[in-house]
């Protein structure tokens, strides 16, 4: 009968030990969940209240654009050194790099900056230098898409 009850202590005693393991590894993924979960939502909100505009088009001369871009969200967008800017024809843009002092290069025609932040409602300019002379009549796409995903695009041609 001794023996029985001993028996029965230790069983008792190993599945405290065991429930007690399985409950600490529950809680733990459940931690990690939570952080990638609440990790993932900030990003979609945040990429929720971005939102922006390419308003107008303007040829400088025969290889420069002007274009300005209106912050329409409801969140700063902040991280403008992420900026990418797409341009050429239709069907064959391609990535252009700011502020490389060679062409093609964009840089930002106004007062912004790389540390800036374009907050709500405000407008920026970027001055875009193409290598080539943009053709007549032929359609050109610039498409500009900040750090976390958002982009927006305008189709243009010059006469």
């Amino acid at each position: 009968m001794a023996s029985g009850i001993i028996s029965e202590g230790v069983l008792i005693i190993a599945s405290v030990i065991v429930a007690g393991m399985i409950t600490g590894i529950v809680i733990s993924k459940v931690g990690s969940f939570e952080g990638t979960y609440t990790t993932t939502t900030e990003a979609q909100k945040e990429k929720m209240l971005s939102k922006f505009e390419i308003l107008h088009v303007r040829q400088i001369n025969s290889t420069a654009v002007d274009f300005w871009i209106k912050n329409t969200g409801l969140t700063p967008i902040q991280k403008l050194d992420s900026v990418d800017v797409y341009f050429g024809q239709i069907n064959s843009a391609q990535m252009i790099g700011y502020n490389q002092g060679t062409t093609p290069q964009w840089v930002f025609g106004d007062s912004t900056t790389t540390s800036s932040v374009w907050t709500e409602g405000d407008t920026i300019q970027i001055t875009l230098q193409d290598s080539s002379s943009l053709q007549s009549s032929t359609s050109y796409l610039v498409q500009v898409t900040v750090s976390n995903g958002v982009s927006d695009d305008h189709i243009f041609s010059v006469s």
